[in-house]
């Protein structure tokens, strides 16, 4: 008994053609999702960015406005100070 080679002629198998045509296809739906997903990671890491900064800002503000209340404070004390004696 020898080696015996069959072919299931009921499966048709594409052409190189088909097969080329179908990888471009598959591959620029890749690529369009790899686009949008970039594009979307960038506008998180840009907001992610500005909600930092303004938040440092917004920290920033408050130290100066605490430092420049504290300093209206002690010169209105001294103020009284002075005027009492």
């Amino acid at each position: 008994m020898g080696i015996v080679s069959s072919r299931f002629n009921w499966v048709s198998t594409p052409s190189g053609y088909a097969q080329v045509t179908n990888w471009r296809a598959k591959q620029q739906a890749f690529n369009k999702q790899i686009e949008s997903s970039l594009a979307s990671s960038s506008i998180v890491f840009a907001n992610a960015s500005a909600d930092y900064g303004t938040g440092m800002a917004e920290i920033a503000a408050n130290r100066a406005a605490i430092r420049v209340q504290s300093e209206l404070k002690a010169k209105i004390a001294k103020a009284q100070l002075d005027m009492r004696i």
